[in-house]
């Protein structure tokens, strides 16, 4: 009876944010992730770009918003651009020292690991220019190639998103063949 009760309360409140913040860019849904247990999960509102489709089931799976070329899905695109959005949870911390921290993390755990920055996206919704990044990882095959960017977004209630967009690939040409369009996509925002 108790999950039944919060499987409501996540629905309404799931309806009532989706309804309540139709102009939010950023939209926050309750999902069940564990027994009596509401996690969130954020979504950005976005069209994805010509040629790209969102595969819904890795989306729904990987709690991460997932775009692949049409035609493909998670397991066999080539590339895929993968949007996670978290908390910002100090408004105050500029997001450059973020992108330090999750940078000097991502080489703690792939030490092979190589980062260059790329030019800085701006944005033509005069939000905040995405910081971008791109990753060599020649030990992690799955994600040999990235280019990830980050920038930042908000909500109807004034809350603060860091907003992750990556391009992933086994191949550096798969990168370079998408690029324009990831730009592109990350521009719009």
């Amino acid at each position: 009876m108790m999950r039944l009760r919060l499987l409501q309360v996540a629905c309404i409140s799931s309806l009532a944010i989706c309804f309540g913040g139709a102009h939010a860019e950023v939209q926050k849904t309750l999902y069940m992730c564990g027994t009596n247990k509401l996690c969130p999960f954020m979504k950005l509102i976005f069209t994805p770009p010509d040629g790209w489709v969102i595969d819904e089931k890795a989306t729904n799976s990987k709690k991460m918003q997932i775009m692949v070329p049409k035609g493909t899905n998670f397991s066999n695109a080539q590339p895929l651009i993968y949007i996670e959005v978290s908390w910002h949870k100090d408004k105050q911390e500029p997001l450059a020292e973020f992108v330090r921290v999750s940078n000097e993390h991502w080489q703690t755990s792939s030490r092979d690991t190589k980062i260059s920055e790329r030019p800085a996206v701006e944005c033509t919704n005069g939000k905040p220019a995405f910081l971008s990044f791109f990753y060599e990882n020649p030990s992690n095959s799955q994600q040999a190639y990235e280019v990830v960017s980050f920038g930042l977004d908000s909500d109807n209630d004034n809350n603060e998103f860091v907003v992750t967009v990556g391009m992933t690939a086994n191949s550096k040409k798969a990168i370079e063949r998408a690029d324009k369009d990831y730009v592109a996509f990350l521009a719009a925002h």
